[in-house]
C-alpha cells in the first residue's frame, strides 16, 4: 500500500449524537487507516467527562465500548473516570481499513459539545482488498 496523504477531520459533536462521515469516493481501491483521535469538551475549564467512539457501521447511541466488535475502530475519553483532574485516553485500530463510512458516537452531559480531531491516512489498495475491507467493516455477529 502506498501512502497518498494524511487527512485531518476536526469539529464538534453534541453528546448523545451519532454522526456520519462519508469517506467513499466511488472506488474500492481507496481506503482510510485511522492514525489518531483526540477529544476535549468544548468548555475546557469545566470538569466534564466526555467520550467518543468511532465505528464503521451505524448504530444507536451507546456509551459502552466493545473492542471485540469489528465495527468499532476508535475510542477516546477525557477525564474518565475521575473528573477532578485532567486525563486523556485514546486508541485506534490501526489495522482497520475503512472504505465507506465512519460514524462518531459521542457521550457526555446532555447539551455538551465535544471537540474532536481525527487523523487518517488515505491509502491505495487493490479492489479485492477493498471488497474484503467493506465486508470487515460490517457486523459479523459480535454483540
Amino acid at each position: 500500500m502506498k501512502q497518498d496523504k494524511i487527512l485531518t477531520l476536526k469539529g464538534k459533536i453534541l453528546a448523545g449524537d451519532v454522526e456520519k462521515i462519508t469517506l467513499f469516493d466511488g472506488s474500492f481501491e481507496t481506503a482510510f487507516r485511522l492514525l489518531s483521535i483526540v477529544i476535549t469538551p468544548q468548555d475546557i475549564l469545566t470538569s466534564e467527562q466526555v467520550s467518543l467512539k468511532l465505528m464503521t457501521e451505524e448504530s444507536a447511541h451507546n456509551i459502552q465500548w466493545f473492542w471485540a466488535k469489528n465495527t468499532e475502530v476508535g475510542w477516546a475519553a477525557w477525564n474518565v473516570p475521575i473528573n477532578s483532574r485532567f486525563g486523556q485516553f485514546a486508541r485506534v485500530d490501526k489495522e482497520a481499513l475503512i472504505v465507506e463510512d465512519l460514524f462518531m458516537d459521542a457521550s457526555g452531559d446532555t447539551g455538551e459539545f465535544i471537540n474532536y480531531m481525527i487523523e487518517m491516512e488515505k491509502v491505495k489498495i487493490t479492489s479485492w482488498k477493498g471488497a474484503l475491507a467493506m465486508v470487515q467493516n460490517k457486523s459479523q455477529g459480535a454483540n
